[in-house]
């Protein structure tokens, strides 16, 4: 199995504070992506592919003691985003694949879960209890955070949309930012993603589209800690837990 790690952006909305990539900002004394690659030790990873692209060679030096990691540069990393990233790593990929964000803090049940998940089908972890993180995140829910509808048989219905009062009931978690691929699925993602053709597309929504043209993504839940710094407040705030 292959995990790709996604950390091109400049993270503009908090960079100006902390002055580098931040996938580098420090949890204890060790950085949000080595605390992710660590993570995975038991999880049978083969390769490690980190997108990079804005300040990259800080990224290398982090990582220089790691000697199963490669990197790929995405050189449109202004101009693209998350998904773009993605397809670059998933080209690159002949093995069932993790994709994941570096600007967020999971433990090494997240990797079990997906090991011992069903691998013929693309899955997402979730969290269910979304709504305690946004509050300890001081994040209002109708801003930030987005539909996860799953039904009785754990597919995924609707992911990426605003949430209003009226969808808020159905809403039953929180994308994570991780999903995993099954190496018989690498090929249909990269076609469905020149179909779709938008290289400014949020990956939540690329998954959305997914599930319109009908591929099954299933649902499993995450019941461990999560948190995820998208910006300076959310910084400040974990400091606080």
């Amino acid at each position: 199995m292959n995990l790709i790690l996604l950390a091109a952006g400049k993270s503009s909305r908090i960079y100006n504070k902390i002055k580098k990539n931040k996938c580098l900002i420090k949890i204890n004394n060790k950085s949000l992506i080595r605390n992710i690659i660590d993570n995975s030790s038991e999880a049978n990873i083969s390769e490690i592919n980190i997108i990079t692209g804005f300040k990259s060679q800080n990224i290398k030096n982090e990582l220089k003691d790691y000697n199963k990691i490669k990197f790929t540069n995405n050189s449109k990393y202004k101009t693209t985003d998350m998904v773009y990233s993605s397809i670059i790593g998933l080209k690159k990929s002949k093995l069932d694949t993790i994709i994941s964000y570096t600007d967020i803090v999971y433990t090494k049940k997240l990797f079990k879960i997906i090991k011992n998940s069903n691998k013929n089908f693309i899955t997402i972890p979730y969290i269910k209890n979304w709504k305690s993180v946004w509050k300890k995140r001081n994040k209002n829910i109708f801003e930030d955070a987005e539909t996860f509808n799953v039904d009785k048989n754990s597919n995924l219905r609707e992911i990426g949309n605003k949430i209003n009062d009226k969808n808020l009931k159905s809403v039953n978690g929180q994308f994570m930012g991780a999903m995993f691929i099954p190496k018989k699925y690498l090929n249909i993602i990269i076609k469905r993603y020149n179909i779709y053709s938008n290289g400014k597309l949020q990956l939540t929504q690329f998954i959305n589209k997914l599930i319109k043209d009908n591929i099954t993504i299933k649902c499993i839940n995450y019941n461990d800690f999560w948190y995820e710094i998208d910006d300076y407040e959310d910084l400040i705030n974990f400091k606080k837990l």
